[in-house]
């Protein structure tokens, strides 16, 4: 061996003092990473110095963050700490986003199999009619359905404002204002049912609502269920070929009221338009 080795790791001792394999070390030797400090011309060997071990020890926990052998290369040879900084600003955005999206996915999974269990909680659909009554809405364009809450607790502090009473076992609800199902920037009103007069504090609305003729179905539970809900209410009025308008909910125990998710009482409804 060529005496300028005797100040070197062999690659065998330098897999070990960096728990990096022979294999990945070549892997990464042809991609720029950890080039080794001599290459023996007649055997091949490869030796590497002691401090490149600080470098391996850095490359481990990049490809263990989820870096590229490209950009673990990149980011090995930078001299610019800022430009290193960002990029691990940016992995982390990005590994939130994928956690959000698994657990997106996780509460789908849940949903799947109950609705693989059968039938949920629900009450058969029938046609009522709903008293007419005063209300106070908030309407606004949301980023999604699951924002609703954001509306809600906008309402909530408007109406102490506008120094609204309530009835006794009054309602409250939302509606969907949308002609079909969308993604995102939702038209989205939530309502609650008020008693005498009251001047709105903008953008508070305060209306008549007119009795109207309902097609309902009540769930118990969480939402996840709806689209089994919405699914017979279909049926019922395809069945029976009324027209209706938009979609609406009546929160008889909202998770404002109660935070456990078996104990909400929600009645889906759409207007008779005709028949």
């Amino acid at each position: 061996m060529d005496r300028n080795d005797d100040s070197l790791l062999r690659i065998g001792a330098f897999s070990t003092m960096s728990r990096i394999s022979v294999r990945m070390l070549r892997h990464y030797q042809e991609h720029g990473v950890l080039i080794p400090a001599r290459v023996d011309p007649f055997s091949g060997y490869r030796y590497y110095r002691a401090e490149q071990l600080a470098d391996a020890n850095l490359a481990v926990q990049l490809r263990d963050a989820g870096f590229s052998v490209e950009k673990i290369a990149q980011l090995l040879e930078s001299t610019d700490p800022a430009m290193v900084e960002a990029a691990i600003d940016a992995r982390r955005r990005e590994l939130s986003r994928q956690r959000e999206d698994l657990h997106a996915q996780l509460i789908a999974l849940d949903r799947v199999s109950t609705t693989l269990k059968g039938r949920p909680e629900m009450t058969e659909v029938t046609v009522t009619t709903l008293p007419e009554m005063e209300i106070a809405a908030l309407r606004k364009i949301i980023p999604g359905y699951g924002d609703e809450g954001i509306l809600w607790q906008e309402i909530m502090p408007l109406l102490q404002q506008s120094g609204a009473s309530f009835p006794a076992g009054g309602i409250s609800g939302a509606t969907f204002h949308d002609p079909e199902h969308r993604e995102a920037d939702v038209d989205v009103e939530v309502w609650i049912q008020v008693a005498g007069p009251f001047t709105p504090v903008a953008p508070l609305d305060r209306r008549h609502q007119p009795s109207q003729e309902i097609v309902t179905a009540t769930l118990t539970g969480d939402y996840s269920q709806m689209p089994s809900i919405t699914g017979a209410i279909g049926v019922y009025i395809a069945g029976h070929r009324l027209r209706t308008g938009p979609m609406f909910n009546i929160y008889r125990v909202s998770p404002a009221q109660n935070p456990d998710p078996s104990s909400w009482i929600t009645d889906v409804c759409f207007p008779i338009l005709g028949r």
